[in-house]
């Protein structure tokens, strides 16, 4: 077999490598992107097909639809829900006729979900078709439970066509819910511990990613990105990660945006401009520990844990960031504007949005100080919110983004900080002793890479084949570059010896057997 080599032109070979590089390692995580989950039951619609597909029904029709955004995880937590309550009301006759049943994939359909207002992902409105039509949501209703229990979901359904609707599985046809299941529930959560971290507590790739995460949240959702208030507090956002932010890419980047931000988004103008929604807060993919998977957020399940414990990590990695200084400028002051900016703009869970709205306006919160104040108070509030989910837990077996392999306790655990806790007492803690376990576990250079420390490599949560991954990660830029080369050698090879044999220019393959 003889196979004649190639000859390519100089920007070709640019070309190639360029690309080969891009996609070897300056995307990362779009390698391992899972799709969101198809329904066969609801109707996919967007833009292009929005009028069309509601004008078909008739003015009338009764429609179910949710909007919803694909990278968001409580949406991927309750895409199998909503599947089952379309599949249990697809054939219900209410009102006369069948519900029409879509979905609408905000991240994608940015302008349509903008012009319903969409509180949150993932949201359900129910009204008749010209309604959806005219875009008018004042007419429609909304659903605002916080758990989306299904059997919640069908009241609220039924409520709109004035009749009792009690679901029931389609496939088993039992209820949901019951004493029976709840005891169960109970019962499994409370017999389970939180798995203790191998290693750090936190990952500076879980706070990129949930940087990441809250960013791409604002500037797929128009109402977050509208309005002299949203303005403003997406300025005070990146002024708390530019003070405080424990990965240093993610700093200086927002340090950027805010010295332009001004010229970027004027005053005056409603609506975030495009250079802004398209600009990357924590710089370039290739300059961050994330590479797409959690690390120490990472669940036993796809969707749970996550981008809500990604947020709490930020919260106390930054508590002990932001620098000395008097009054409102001090790390207390400007950790709470900065967690009262993130809670009443950019928060996109309802329920929690108050509960958290309730504690910031507490005596409590008032009363912090300094950084000793605030690490302790903002520690506190962590273990009342996961004794409020756990209890959700129990009663129905799961919240928003909970994981049963890792049940809510009150933290740190004793295997954790033996001295955090008073002798004799699992319910006495001793703060001095808590506040030294906080600066140790959150601190500067507490966890691999964070704050431009230098540290061995970052052990994932007990699993080898995470392990793996990330040193498959590492790998990237060697293997890259070694490919690169590679390439170059034969194209220059190549050229050479085609070169000698006199065969002109241009791309020429070909293969002869002898």
């Amino acid at each position: 077999m003889r196979i004649t080599m190639i000859r390519l032109r100089g920007s070709s070979v640019l070309f190639l490598v360029s690309w080969l590089f891009h996609a070897m390692f300056l995307q990362p995580w779009t390698i391992n992107a899972e799709p969101f989950m198809h329904s066969d039951v609801a109707a996919q619609i967007s833009t292009a097909n929005f009028t069309q597909a509601l004008n078909s029904l008739g003015t009338d029709q009764v429609c179910l639809i949710e909007f919803y955004a694909s990278w968001c995880p409580a949406c991927k937590h309750f895409a199998p829900k909503f599947e089952k309550f379309a599949k249990f009301l697809k054939d219900k006759r209410l009102g006369g006729r069948l519900l029409y049943i879509a979905r609408v994939d905000c991240a994608t359909e940015v302008d349509l979900c903008g012009v319903f207002n969409v509180p949150g992902y993932p949201a359900l409105f129910l009204g008749q078709a010209l309604d959806f039509l005219a875009k008018d949501p004042k007419k429609l209703q909304v659903y605002h439970g916080h758990d989306r229990e299904l059997q919640h979901l069908a009241s609220w359904v039924g409520e709109y066509f004035k009749t009792e609707l009690i679901y029931s599985d389609v496939e088993g046809g039992a209820s949901v819910g019951g004493a029976g299941s709840s005891a169960a529930h109970i019962s499994s959560t409370t017999a389970k511990r939180r798995p203790l971290p191998n290693g750090p507590e936190w990952s500076l790739a879980d706070v990129e990613g949930a940087t990441l995460q809250l960013w791409s949240i604002v500037v797929t959702t128009p109402i977050l990105h509208r309005g002299a208030e949203k303005r403003a507090a997406l300025r005070g956002i990146l002024e708390g990660w530019a003070a405080a932010h424990p990965s240093t890419s993610c700093k200086s980047h927002a340090t950027g945006l805010l010295s332009s931000y001004d010229k970027i988004w004027p005053a005056g103008e409603e609506e975030a401009p495009a250079a802004l929604l398209q600009s990357e807060p924590c710089g370039p993919p290739s300059g961050l520990t994330f590479r797409g998977e959690w690390v120490t957020c990472r669940g036993s399940k796809p969707n749970s844990r996550g981008y809500s414990c990604g947020l709490w990590e930020m919260l106390h990695t930054m508590a002990l960031r932001f620098p000395d200084k008097p009054g409102a400028a001090g790390p207390a002051q400007a950790m709470m504007t900065f967690m009262t900016l993130f809670n009443t703009h950019f928060f996109q869970c309802a329920p929690c949005q108050k509960h958290f709205g309730r504690i910031l306006a507490s005596p409590e919160a008032a009363a912090v100080t300094d950084r000793r104040t605030l690490s302790l108070w903002l520690w506190r509030v962590h273990n009342e919110v996961n004794e409020r989910l756990r209890g959700i837990e129990a009663q129905y077996g799961h919240s928003t983004t909970g994981d049963p392999e890792f049940p809510k306790e009150q933290w740190p655990t004793p295997e954790s900080c033996p001295q955090c806790r008073a002798s004799n007492s699992l319910g006495t803690w001793v703060e001095d002793r808590v506040w030294e376990h906080l600066q140790r576990v959150f601190g500067v250079g507490s966890a691999p890479g964070a704050d431009g420390v230098k540290s061995g490599t970052q052990l994932q949560l007990g699993q080898s084949s995470r392990i793996r991954t990330s040193i498959f990660y590492s790998l990237l830029p060697v293997l890259g570059v070694a490919a690169a080369a590679l390439l170059l050698f034969l194209v220059v090879r190549g050229n050479m010896v085609l070169g000698r044999r006199g065969r002109g220019s241009g791309v020429v393959w070909s293969s002869a057997a002898k």
